[in-house]
């Protein structure tokens, strides 16, 4: 599975071994491998791995030129849209990320990622399904953060709801007092207390009242600010404010998740589904492949879930016209050829364990 000069119909996995992504590259081949090698022999066409380097085109004609009947790959970004760039459109190639949301691809180009604007629009349709209209965001600054809003905010606010005050912290934040404060809506109240007090000239008893139009935190990030954004919940009498967050919130560590107790989230199968099957092939899988690195989980389970993935494509010879159910979600493809997933809920509870949650009124 070595790079070769060679020629021989083969699928071609290109991946950035030796580079910044490499351990996430493992990751993914090695979710790849461990569903490639459990089809049957003789249904499944030859496989070489390609280590990308300095240039993805030139990897990528390298492949073609080796005989690639389908391409998987690159995994970073940039990679990603330097094929796209190049894609030849008789050989079909699935991206493992995606192009920016306005770019169209061409025939037979596709593309899967784990995309957290997927997790963002699906946290919007849950809030919109239990009649939640109006709340606030808390999000990381930079272009993650933003690409989050942007595609929860679309979602929310297309379907009738309405955004109080969006605010955002730096990934290195160690205290989140001033922008939870801000989301209660404590600082108007303490003016009004001031002028009444300047008024009359007398001490006034007072107890801060948060706003009373905010029905949920939609929150985006690490479980460092979650835990600190809940910490301030319950120090401000606010701890009924639901949060709902993306995947990013959650470890699978009861230890780390104690303090996140009452957070929504929404997260792939393989990582919070108790379904039998899963738990099954978790099991079977642990020892060779698996570690408790939780982000390498997610990225191996994005290999597995692109071995099944491509074996659809190459037999639709073009599409994947309905649904399939992964170990990421469930899998569907719009008409850009872009893979969506369709995840799974649950709640952290006090202990730190999670507790399945089912799905929002209306959907599947």
């Amino acid at each position: 599975m070595s790079n070769t000069s060679s020629s021989q119909p083969h699928i071609a996995l290109l991946l950035p071994l030796s580079d910044r992504l490499k351990e996430a590259s493992e990751a993914v081949r090695d979710g790849f491998l461990s569903a490639y090698y459990q089809s049957r022999p003789d249904t499944r066409p030859a496989l070489r791995i390609y280590d990308v380097l300095q240039d993805a085109a030139a990897t990528y004609r390298q492949a073609l030129a080796a005989g690639a009947i389908f391409v998987i790959g690159p995994l970073g970004k940039t990679q990603v849209a330097e094929v796209s760039a190049v894609a030849d459109v008789r050989i079909p190639t699935l991206l493992l990320n995606s192009l920016p949301e306005q770019a169209l691809s061409p025939r037979h180009l596709y593309q899967f990622a784990l995309s957290p604007e997927d997790e963002a629009r699906q946290v919007a349709e849950r809030l919109l399904a239990e009649g939640k209209r109006s709340g606030a965001t808390l999000v990381p600054s930079g272009d993650w953060g933003r690409r989050v809003l942007s595609a929860f905010s679309e979602t929310y606010q297309a379907g009738g709801g309405r955004l109080i005050v969006n605010r955002t912290f730096s990934a290195d934040a160690t205290d989140l007092s001033e922008a939870t404060l801000d989301i209660l809506g404590f600082e108007p109240s303490q003016h009004r207390r001031d002028a009444l007090v300047a008024i009359t000239g007398l001490p006034l008893q007072f107890t801060p009242r948060r706003r009373d139009e905010i029905d949920f935190i939609f929150f985006a990030g690490q479980p460092t600010p979650g835990r600190l954004t809940r910490q301030q919940l319950k120090f401000h009498y606010a701890a009924d404010l639901p949060i709902y967050a993306t995947s990013d919130v959650y470890e699978p560590s009861p230890m780390a998740n104690q303090d996140l107790d009452g957070v929504m989230f929404v997260d792939m199968p393989w990582l919070i589904s108790d379904e039998p099957s899963l738990e099954n092939l978790r099991a079977g899988l642990a020892e060779q492949w698996l570690s408790n690195n939780h982000e390498r989980s997610r990225l191996f389970a994005l290999g597995l879930d692109t071995w099944p993935l491509t074996q659809r494509l190459l037999s639709a010879n073009d599409h994947l016209t309905d649904s399939m159910l992964g170990v990421t979600g469930r899998l569907t493809m719009d008409s850009n050829g872009r893979v969506h997933r369709r995840l799974e809920w649950a709640v952290v509870q006090v202990d730190g364990t999670i507790r399945s949650m089912p799905a929002p009124p209306g959907t599947l």
